[in-house]
């Protein structure tokens, strides 16, 4: 299948913050595509994302040695972590340092995720908002487990951050691509905004992947802008 992709992303610090610590970038070429959300209660967090998107951007090689998609990313999302541990060894003032990530990697036809923390993919297709990715929060396994009930205090508390520790274990998931799917990978300050409702119909009445990305961060500032708000639109034609 002859494919052609577009894709935009947006950033802004939103209605509260006066720093951004969120990032993205993708390469149209390679097909790759990330957003990472530095910890805000962690110092250095807009050094954190940089430095996990730049380490993405810098050594992803799609197909290495016969390896899938999947395995390059899951590989290279490794490797963020490792930069990030290293660069706060070195340097007492990145001590502690965290992002979360979500990237994407169109194989072919095939779109692989990786993810680590609670930065989501989506994927509009026919019309329907699939959600692509669990978010790896202490709320999020509250929920998986079934639990029931309130649980405010566990609401943005990670159970997995790049940066956090020695190791870490990203989640991949596929879905095979098809002409007119429209894929969002976005951070917290905007999921945390606007429900899957909304997120669904500015995708449906949007003209392009910057139209669309421009709608979703001012939808996400009326909302409140609590947080820095970003999204990355990818769209298969």
């Amino acid at each position: 299948m002859e494919i052609r992709i577009r894709a935009a992303g947006e950033s802004h610090p939103g209605r509260r913050r006066r720093m951004n610590e969120d990032a993205f970038g993708f390469d149209l070429d390679r097909g790759l595509f990330v957003v990472c959300d530095g910890v805000g209660s962690n110092q250095a967090g807009e050094v954190a994302s940089r430095l996990a998107l730049d380490t993405v951007l810098d050594y992803f090689h799609p197909g290495v040695n016969g390896a899938s998609g999947g395995s390059s990313l899951h590989r290279v999302v490794q490797k963020a972590n490792h930069a990030l541990r290293n660069a706060a060894a070195r340097e007492s003032a990145y001590s502690g340092m965290c992002t979360t990530i979500v990237s994407a990697h169109l194989d072919s036809s095939r779109m692989w995720i990786a993810h680590v923390g609670d930065s989501r993919a989506y994927l509009l297709r026919y019309g329907a908002l699939h959600r692509l990715t669990e978010d790896h929060s202490l709320l999020a396994a509250r929920l998986r487990s079934g639990l029931q009930g309130e649980a405010p205090e566990l609401d943005g508390v990670l159970t997995q951050a790049l940066g956090a520790g020695d190791f870490v274990v990203p989640e991949v998931t596929s879905v095979q691509a098809k002409r007119d799917d429209c894929f969002l990978l976005a951070t917290d300050g905007l999921t945390r905004m606007l429900s899957n409702s909304e997120i669904l119909s500015i995708l449906v009445a949007s003209l392009s992947p910057e139209h669309a990305c421009h709608q979703l961060v001012e939808a996400a500032n009326r909302a409140g802008g609590f947080d820095n708000i970003t999204c990355l639109v990818v769209a298969i034609d």
